[in-house]
């Protein structure tokens, strides 16, 4: 199976995330993606021309970093990553559901500014006025466990939360804008898992990836201006 986009998603790192939960990330190769995103060449073998998605052994492909999450964790050997209890695995899926609908969106225009040089202005200032805000109070409301995300181990809603904590360390504080302040369970959960392997690994995967679209960005710049 290959894997591919890039860390920086954090569709693409919940995914790799759930396969380092599962001790897999030597299962599944992981691969940049060959074609910019939404072009025909993209599109022909996604047809959303999106990242994530995996290539199956057999030729199909999956597309969406949860539905890949999820086939990791049905399919590859290791500690399940969704609660038994019915209740608490539709509360772990509920936060993943929250942070693609309510939270990704919003963080995705203030990250082009960084890894693009893209300001788009009106983008910019829905997603911090209204956007991030209710997004962030959602989390807020459906984190549910003591130690964990949602019940009483590590699952895929915090698999879903960590990359997005990248996103909210790297590109809100360019734009003043605080996701603990008021935010209780939030704080608490960061503060109890920002130092463990799986954050810290994650994290310096996506660091990476930012420094590395960072300079391809400039790289095209300097190529344009040579023209």
């Amino acid at each position: 199976m290959q894997l591919v986009g890039i860390s920086l998603s954090p569709y693409f790192e919940r995914a790799v995330i759930t396969l380092d939960a599962k001790g897999a990330l030597d299962e599944v190769e992981l691969k940049l993606p060959t074609a910019n995103f939404g072009t025909p060449e993209a599109k022909a073998v996604n047809p959303t021309g999106k990242i994530p998605y995996l290539l199956l052994d057999d030729g199909s492909f999956l597309p969406e970093g949860q539905v890949i999450a999820e086939y990791f964790n049905d399919v590859i050997d290791g500690p399940s990553l969704m609660p038994q209890d019915p209740v608490q695995a539709a509360k772990a899926k509920l936060l993943c559901r929250t942070i693609d609908l309510y939270v990704g969106p919003y963080t995705t225009p203030l990250a082009r500014t960084i890894t693009r040089g893209v300001r788009d202005e009106a983008a910019i200032a829905h997603a911090l006025s209204d956007g991030l805000p209710f997004g962030i109070d959602l989390l807020e409301s459906h984190i549910t466990g003591d130690s964990f995300a949602v019940g009483e181990s590590f699952s895929l809603g915090d698999a879903a939360l960590i990359p997005h904590m990248f996103h909210f360390r790297t590109f809100l504080k360019e734009f003043n804008i605080s996701v603990f302040e008021g935010r209780p369970k939030l704080t608490a959960w960061w503060e109890r898992h920002k130092e463990s392997d799986i954050v810290k690994k994650s994290h310096a995967r996506m660091m990476a990836s930012l420094q590395f679209l960072i300079e391809r960005a400039r790289a095209q710049k300097e190529q344009a201006a040579a023209r």
